[in-house]
């Protein structure tokens, strides 16, 4: 069992899919959780987003199952918005040990080079410079809690094979991959540990609605390049929450700079 009672852990993006699933599993093993959550539309996009109601109902869920929870409404694009949620970690929990940077977006142009400057910006905005906001965020409170910490990046296989028309969603998750590499040496020394977690296809609400399923159906060469060698047809976000805790444990205390990707073999064709 992997043991993470008495410590303390922030989730972006947690409202609901791979966020809300970790802040669950991190919580089963005895961490307390902050989740946040924009709970509200962005501009652009073409799918419903979580709602602030989503987010309560992921608190719910971990006091459910026994756990603790604290929620705050957080635009990762705000960066004043994050401070005030790991304010919220250290006066509601007394401490701040783990930081899953989840939240993202995604957005289906026709081609990389047809994206419209809004679908490129917003992308950039949320998934790139919110996860360094959250990281910018919440690092002085793993510095100063003096017992090192983990952070773990949301990746994407995106970033680790190409897929066509989402060149702007595939530039945010290399971007992830470099600040990862770059946060894990510097932060090495505290014993601050930093790796990227590269889902392939899982069933949330960014990938199953209909926007995301014209996508797959109609762009040439996406069919292919999501099939899934090992005989199932998707992953859900348990699977990715429960690669999440792995790394937050003590069980990886020596991975950092890492890409994990759990993709059930996607990325070898």
């Amino acid at each position: 069992m992997i043991d993470l009672t008495g410590q303390v852990a922030l989730i972006t993006g947690a409202a609901r899919g791979i966020g809300r699933a970790t802040a669950l599993a991190l919580a089963q093993a005895g961490a307390a959780v902050v989740v946040t959550d924009i709970g509200a539309p962005v501009a652009g996009l073409t799918y419903e987003l979580g709602t602030s109601e989503d987010l309560e109902e992921t608190a719910n869920a971990v006091t459910r199952a026994g756990g603790r929870a604290a929620t705050a409404v957080v635009d990762v694009r705000e960066h004043e918005a994050l401070l005030a949620a790991v304010d919220l970690a250290t006066s509601t929990f007394g401490r701040l040990d783990l930081v899953v940077a989840n939240a993202g977006v995604a957005s289906w142009p026709t081609s990389t080079w047809q994206a419209t400057p809004q679908q490129w910006q917003t992308m950039i905005d949320v998934v790139l410079t919110g996860t360094w906001n959250t990281c910018r965020a919440a690092i002085p409170a793993l510095l100063h809690g003096g017992r090192g910490g983990s952070i773990v990046l949301m990746g994407s296989t995106a970033a680790v094979k190409p897929l066509p028309t989402i060149g702007h969603y595939a530039a945010a998750k290399h971007g992830l991959v470099g600040l990862a590499k770059s946060l894990a040496l510097e932060l090495a020394a505290d014993s601050i540990r930093v790796n990227v977690v590269h889902p392939g296809g899982t069933g949330t609400h960014m990938t199953q609605n209909p926007a995301a399923e014209h996508w797959q159906e109609t762009a040439p060469g996406v069919a292919g390049a999501l099939t899934l060698p090992l005989p199932i047809t998707r992953m859900e976000p348990v699977d990715v929450a429960h690669a999440v805790r792995w790394l937050c444990s003590d069980e990886a205390r020596y991975l950092t700079g890492i890409e994990m990707v759990l993709d059930a073999g996607a990325t070898l064709r």
